[in-house]
């Protein structure tokens, strides 16, 4: 198959995989901006951010499948998302 990889149709979308290869999640770089924006003020804390990521989307009919990984995969790719 000559299909551009997940990791390169996701950036090109926007989006910032979770892992280089086969990511199974990705962040919105608005989102990931403002999350930066938002701990250059306060303390970083990824564990604060995806309880409140899994709340807003329970609350809009989309509930998390990924309850307590989606702070291990937050926290490391805004860890990339900020050194790159």
């Amino acid at each position: 198959c000559d299909c551009t990889g997940a990791t390169l149709q996701l950036l090109s979308m926007g989006y910032f995989p979770c892992a280089p290869l086969s990511p199974s999640m990705a962040f919105s770089f608005d989102l990931l901006q403002l999350i930066s924006i938002h701990s250059l003020n306060v303390a970083p804390n990824a564990s604060a951010w995806s309880n409140t990521l899994e709340a807003f989307w329970g609350r809009h009919g989309t509930p998390s499948r990924l309850k307590g990984r989606l702070r291990k995969r937050l926290g490391t790719v805004l860890m990339w998302f900020q050194y790159l």
